[in-house]
């Protein structure tokens, strides 16, 4: 396994953990009306751990879009890491709780914003040299365009019950399972047929 594909699997079980504990924390709110501890604010440390994977993919095609997108990445794992440390380390008023805005706030927002725009970023990359196999290539742009409108439908399933109002956080977790999955196949099977770009 090369460098590039190490990263790419590094990558995609990145991507992988970060879901698992997004959908934990759903998954929890919605049936036990509990939140696993801390597996929510620490699953966005993986997430742009996985736009490198994505980079790493790329390899011998990387555009300064794609470049742009990791640095993005690069700035969103900073403020997230940054923002785990205050929650872990800090004092409890720097803990936001419900609308409540805290000195981790724009780091927590930053890193929220930074991944997806990084993932939008490398994920046009991924889907113009179709390095992910078939249809896939087109799943980091699907996922990062997702994650607007479904966090924007929490409201919605909110008001049809208090629980649903993860059910978006849910999904958006899978979506990253999956993205996770799919890096990784593609380090397992790295023969597998490309097409021609």
């Amino acid at each position: 396994m090369s460098g590039s594909q190490r990263w790419t699997f590094a990558g995609g079980m990145a991507a992988t953990v970060g879901g698992v504990g997004w959908s934990a924390k759903a998954t929890g709110l919605m049936i036990a009306g509990l939140q696993p501890p801390i597996v929510y604010e620490v699953a966005p440390l993986f997430f742009p751990v996985a736009i490198a994977g994505l980079y790493a993919l790329i390899e011998g095609r990387r555009s300064g879009l794609a470049r742009a997108g990791l640095a993005v990445g690069a700035v969103a794992e900073l403020c997230a890491l940054l923002s785990v440390l205050g929650l872990l380390l800090g004092p409890t008023e720097w803990s936001p709780t419900g609308d409540s805005v805290t000195v981790l706030s724009p780091f927590i927002a930053l890193s929220a914003l930074g991944t997806i725009l990084g993932l939008l970023l490398v994920g046009i990359v991924v889907r113009r040299t179709a390095c992910l196999p078939g249809w896939w290539k087109n799943f980091p742009l699907v996922l990062a365009v997702s994650v607007v409108p479904l966090i924007a439908s929490s409201a919605v399933f909110k008001a049809i019950n208090e629980r649903l109002f993860e059910f978006p956080t849910l999904l958006i977790g899978l979506e990253w399972i999956v993205l996770g999955a799919v890096m990784a196949r593609r380090c397992l099977l790295p023969d597998a047929p490309r097409p021609s770009t």
